[in-house]
C-alpha cells in the first residue's frame, strides 16, 4: 500500500440496529496532508461516516485502513494516537471539570511525561486563543469556547488525522475565520484533514477534494472546482455552489474562472477594472 495513502475506505454497506437508515456504496482514499470536505444536506449520512472512520462503529460490511491496518482490529489507543475526532457537539466531548484536566486526558493516557504534558496543553490552548484557561471551570464556558477546548484536546496529542464534525458550527464570524486559519497552518504542517459540513462556503479555504453524500450513498467524489461549480446536480442534493461563484455563474463564459472564495473574487475583479 502506498505509504502516503493515511485512509483507504470500501464501505459496501452499515446499518443501525433496527434503523432503516444505511451508508452505502462509499470508496475513498484519503492521503497526507490532504483536506477533504464530507458534504451532504442534514441526514445524509456525514456524522455517520466520520464514526465509522474513528472506529466506532465496526459492524460495517467492507473495510477501512488505517495506514494499511484494518481499523476493527486496532485497539482503541492504536487509533487514537494517529487520529483525533472533533464531535459537532463540544457537550458529548468534555467531561472534566476543568479545562487542563480535559484537554491533558489524552497524553496522560497515553503515558507522557508531566512536563510534555503541561507543554503540551499550553501549546494547544495558545492554538486555539485561550491562553490562561488552564484553570477555568468546563461548565463556565460558553459554546465557542468549549468548541476550542475540544479542538484543544486533539491538537495536544498532535494527531497526524483530524476528523471534523461541523468544526465552525455555532462559532461568530470572527472565531470562524481563526479556525479556518488553524486548519489551514495545521494542514501546511502535513496534517490531514477531514471535516464534515453542510456550509459550502468555508470549503475551499482548506479542502482539496469534496465528497457529497445523500441519503447516505456516496454521489459525488473529486476535485473542488469540478464539483462546486455544478449548480444543477449540487441543488438535487440539497447543496448548493458557494455564495461568491454565483453572481459570476450568470455571467456565462465572460469569466475564464470562477471564484469560490471572497479573495479570489477581489483578485479577478482588480484585474478585469485594471486591464
Amino acid at each position: 500500500m502506498d505509504p502516503l495513502v493515511k485512509l483507504k475506505v470500501s464501505i459496501e454497506r452499515f446499518t443501525f440496529e433496527d434503523d432503516e437508515f444505511s451508508l452505502r456504496d462509499i470508496h475513498f482514499e484519503v492521503r497526507k496532508g490532504e483536506g477533504i470536505a464530507v458534504l451532504g444536506a442534514s441526514g445524509a449520512g456525514k456524522t455517520t461516516l466520520l464514526k465509522l472512520l474513528d472506529g466506532l462503529y465496526k459492524n460495517y460490511v467492507g473495510e477501512i485502513l488505517l495506514e494499511g491496518q484494518e481499523i476493527r482490529t486496532l485497539k482503541p489507543r492504536e487509533i487514537y494516537s494517529k487520529m483525533g475526532f472533533l464531535f459537532q457537539n463540544p457537550e458529548e466531548q468534555l467531561f472534566a471539570e476543568i479545562v487542563f484536566d480535559d484537554i491533558a486526558f489524552g497524553p496522560k493516557n497515553m503515558g507522557w511525561a508531566k512536563e510534555k504534558i503541561e507543554e503540551a496543553v499550553k501549546k494547544a490552548l495558545n492554538m486555539v486563543e485561550l491562553e490562561g484557561f488552564e484553570l477555568k471551570g468546563i461548565q463556565n464556558l460558553s459554546f465557542g469556547q468549549k468548541k476550542r477546548v475540544a479542538l484543544a484536546g486533539l491538537l495536544a496529542m498532535g494527531q497526524e488525522i483530524l476528523l471534523l464534525d461541523e468544526p465552525t458550527l455555532g462559532l461568530d464570524p470572527v472565531l470562524e475565520k481563526n479556525f479556518i486559519e488553524l486548519f489551514l497552518k495545521l494542514k501546511r504542517k502535513g496534517t490531514t484533514l477531514i471535516i464534515a459540513t453542510h456550509n459550502v462556503d468555508l470549503v475551499p479555504y482548506f479542502a482539496d477534494k469534496v465528497i457529497v453524500l445523500s441519503k447516505g450513498k456516496m454521489v459525488k467524489e473529486g476535485f473542488l472546482r469540478p464539483i462546486l461549480l455544478q449548480a444543477e446536480e449540487l441543488r438535487q442534493f440539497s447543496l448548493r455552489p458557494p455564495l461568491i461563484a454565483l453572481p459570476f455563474m450568470s455571467f456565462g463564459k465572460s469569466f475564464q474562472e470562477i471564484p469560490l472564495t471572497v479573495e479570489e473574487a477581489e483578485v479577478l475583479l482588480k484585474q478585469r477594472i485594471l486591464s
